[in-house]
């Protein structure tokens, strides 16, 4: 009897512990809350398949009871907008992950294929003399200031702007009515057409992004589009649905898988920084069933999330070698001997993806027109908490970007509870392979 007891005692604490470590895992969080999607939403978004043309999609409930999308999709385009409808009406959390299987044009490989044959075709040998490149997208304003509020993403950029300037980069710089889905999508494209592998690049970019959806890589990877200055709708556009205007707004969007295509290519040095989150506050005065269950899903609070590094870190990488500093992976770290550069590695390759924000998250800062004191010298900064302190901590460090990352995300995080009085969070993110002492950004 003794033996029997204990080893129930050994299976519950097993399972306690199994669960507390699957509750830590990024997106998994709600692993094993119980979700009670009302029938009525259930149907909604069946009749939002129906009236888009979805005819074969189709949702079930999964094991916590969130929304499952099965059914058949032509395209991944057709995926996309199934998740979309779900998000909107039952929210990110009551949206299972979990990419459909039946697909019949797999829209990635295609685009994949394509990138390939025009590459073999026109993109011929990059060139090994060693180039700064930089791409800096900002917006204060949109063409639709109807539906999207105004930001701080234009004095940011100036600033990110001015600095790769000073520290050599030839800078294309898209700013409000500039910023448009042809112009930045072109930019991204004439950059990946022209990336060498001893190139320095850096991307910044500084706007409000789309809600992010899943990818058919499982688990908590997600991608999500940037806001351009035309994405949004003509002002007779009905806000009273907020699932036509999420569809509407992604369709006109810039996906972050251009970014993530120049970010690909090899080079020196490949710096990617990201200050935007979706934000759903213009929807927070419409009170219906649907935006009442992701209220109370979510504590009582609206929606709002940023970018996910999931969507960075992916497999698709690895020929990047991405890791973390220090990762054992990295032959200096797990004391192999490393082969000598070649007159074409300049040293080695190297990567830093950061985010202004974690998953779930606010990018935050003053309303338009406002101040803030920088935390280096006291004067006024226009612009977002984040980017405005991090190239302010790059001129303390010798323009290193890691030691001035850990300072302003330390600042960013205080600033956040401070102005939102305990009730908001941001945490800033960085992924890198450059140690700090080759982390200068001159």
């Amino acid at each position: 009897m003794k033996s029997y007891l204990q080893r129930i005692g050994i299976l519950v604490v097993s399972i306690l512990l199994s669960a507390c470590a699957a509750s830590s895992l990024p997106g998994y969080q709600n692993a094993y809350h119980s979700y009670n999607v009302p029938q009525s939403l259930v149907d909604r978004i069946k009749i939002k398949f129906h009236e888009h043309g979805l005819a074969r999609a189709s949702v079930a409930r999964d094991s916590t009871g969130r929304i499952q999308l099965i059914g058949s999709y032509q395209n991944e385009d057709e995926v996309d907008e199934a998740f979309i409808i779900v998000q909107s009406i039952v929210g990110l959390k009551s949206t299972s992950p979990f990419y459909p299987q039946d697909i019949k044009q797999k829209r990635w490989e295609i685009a994949a294929g394509k990138a390939l044959d025009a590459y073999t075709r026109d993109g011929g040998p990059r060139s090994s003399v060693p180039v700064k490149r930089a791409l800096v997208v900002g917006l204060n304003h949109f063409g639709d200031p109807y539906h999207i509020k105004e930001i701080q993403g234009r004095d940011d950029a100036i600033v990110v702007q001015d600095y790769l300037k000073r520290a050599g980069y030839n800078v294309t710089t898209l700013l409000d009515d500039r910023a448009t889905k042809a112009n930045i999508e072109g930019a991204l494209n004439a950059l990946d057409r022209s990336v060498g592998p001893n190139d320095d690049v850096f991307i910044y970019i500084s706007s409000h992004g789309t809600p992010p959806v899943p990818t058919s890589g499982g688990g908590d990877q997600r991608k999500m589009s940037i806001i351009a200055y035309d994405s949004g709708g003509p002002k007779t556009m009905s806000m009273t649905d907020e699932t036509e205007f999420n569809l509407y707004i992604q369709r006109h969007s810039v996906p972050d898988t251009l970014v993530q295509n120049v970010a690909r290519r090899p080079s020196h040095t490949t710096r990617v920084v990201i200050d935007t989150c979706f934000s759903g506050d213009m929807l927070d005065d419409i009170q219906d069933e649907s935006t009442a269950y992701i209220r109370k899903t979510n504590g009582g609070k609206p929606e709002k999330a940023g970018i996910s590094l999931a969507s960075w870190t992916t497999s698709d990488f690895t020929s990047k070698g991405i890791q973390f500093v220090g990762d054992p992976k990295d032959k200096a770290a797990s004391g192999q001997k490393k082969s000598p550069p070649t007159a074409v590695d300049r040293n080695r390759n190297g990567y830093t993806i950061i985010t202004a924000t974690s998953p779930d998250e606010e990018s935050l800062g003053p309303k338009a027109g406002r101040t803030f004191q920088s935390p280096v010298d006291g004067q006024p900064l226009k612009g977002s908490f984040f980017t405005q302190s991090l190239f302010a901590y790059l001129g303390t460090n010798n323009g290193r970007l890691g030691p001035a990352f850990r300072e302003a995300q330390t600042f960013t995080s205080e600033k956040a509870v401070e102005v939102t009085k305990g009730v908001g969070h941001q945490t800033p993110r960085q992924f890198s392979t450059i140690s700090d002492e080759q982390s200068a950004v001159d």
